[in-house]
Formats: structure tokens, sequence, C-alpha cells
């Protein structure tokens, strides 16, 4: 499954961007700021990010520039308010591979350039994610442990893979809400039911509670 890193959008338009691309089988992470964007992509879990070009503290042509100064070649896309002939000319001078405009936002412009930039990506990237004796293959939806290997629903995929993509983080029950099911209702206690299907299925000592926050991946 592609992995899509978004950053610095609205709420709108992360909900937006979340849907779409999620509607089109891929899976988003959503992060606020430029910082934990720049963070997040150093780890090579993901085939794209989706930055806003303007954030405080740390912009996404920042945020492109420290990760090709890093080495990294994930493919970057950025949220502007440009006009067409300007956002040519702006892809030019950074080291992003498009811009899109979010004046309005077209899903399919942003589906058509998500495609095009992670197809050859995906071509020498394995799809999995790892922690520890934790492996899940994003394809598919197999979680292994060890030896042990068993069947994840969509869902619970979903939410395996958020955690593995920030191991040892307290996760924020809003923050999972919005990453796998794209809103972040408090009165909904569906992720402390997937988190329990998931302690059933690959074993409780993996998922620790932060009691009043959310939750967290250890090493087991």
């Amino acid at each position: 499954m592609t992995a899509v890193l978004v950053a610095g959008a609205d709420r709108q338009t992360s909900t937006m961007i979340r849907r779409t691309l999620r509607a089109q089988g891929f899976s988003v992470t959503a992060v606020a700021d430029g910082r934990c964007a720049y963070s997040d992509a150093r780890r090579g879990n993901f085939d794209l990010v989706i930055l806003g070009a303007r954030m405080p503290g740390m912009d996404g042509f920042e945020v492109v520039r420290r990760l090709r100064a890093d080495g990294q070649g994930l493919p970057a896309v950025l949220l502007t308010t440009c006009s067409p002939r300007a956002r040519a000319g702006a892809t030019f001078s950074t080291s992003a591979e498009a811009l899109v405009s979010v004046a309005p936002l077209r899903a399919d412009e942003l589906v058509q350039t998500v495609r095009s930039l992670v197809s050859p990506r995906r071509a020498t990237r394995p799809a999995e994610l790892r922690y520890g004796g934790l492996r899940v293959d994003l394809a598919s939806r197999k979680a292994h442990v060890g030896d042990y290997c068993v069947d994840l629903s969509t869902r619970e995929c979903d939410l395996a893979a958020t955690f593995l993509r920030h191991p040892g983080q307290v996760l924020s029950r809003e923050y999972l809400l919005r990453q796998v099911w794209g809103h972040d209702e408090p009165e909904s206690n569906v992720v402390d039911v997937y988190v329990r299907y998931l302690r059933r299925k690959l074993g409780a000592h993996w998922f620790t509670t932060a009691r009043g926050v959310g939750y967290r991946l250890q090493a087991g």
C-alpha cells in the first residue's frame, strides 16, 4: 500500500486529501507542521509527502530543501494558491516534484499527481513496516510476529501501520481517529475497540495504554 505523508494543510483541505487518497487505496498520515513532517519523512516509511507551501516554523520549501540535503529522494508535492504559470516557475525553482493548487483543490489533479510520482518508487520500495519483532505487509495486510502470521482487516492494518510509523510515541485517540478513520470525534470509542483487536491478534504487550491520552507501540 502506498504511504503518503501530509502536513500543513488547513483542516478542511487535510480532510479532503485524506478521504480522496484513501478512496484510491493510499495509506495517509497527517501531521501538524513542517517540523513533524521533516522528522517523519526522514525515517523512510513514506512514498510521498504533501506539504503546505506556507507553514509556521518550517515551511514546505524548507522541509524539501532539508530532505534533499539529507539525500532523501522522497517525492514532494507542495500545496499552493499560485496561478498555473507561477506554479510552473516555482516548481522549477524548488526541489519539489510538483505543485498543486488549493484554490480550489481538485481531487482528480491531486490523485493524478500522486500516482505519477509514486509509481516509479513502488517498484523498488518494500511494502512493509517493521519494529522489533513485529512486521506488517501493507500489500497483503498480513502481520508477522516471529513465525506467527495473521491476517488483518483494512482498518486493523491502517491502525497498525500508523503505530509502526511512530514507534515508541504516545499517539492520542484523536490523532488515531484522524489518521485511520478521517475524523476526531471525542465520543467515539472505535480506537479502543480496534486496539483491542490488534492486541488479540498480535499480543497485548505491543500496545501500552497512556491513561487519558491514547496508546504507544513498544517493542515486544
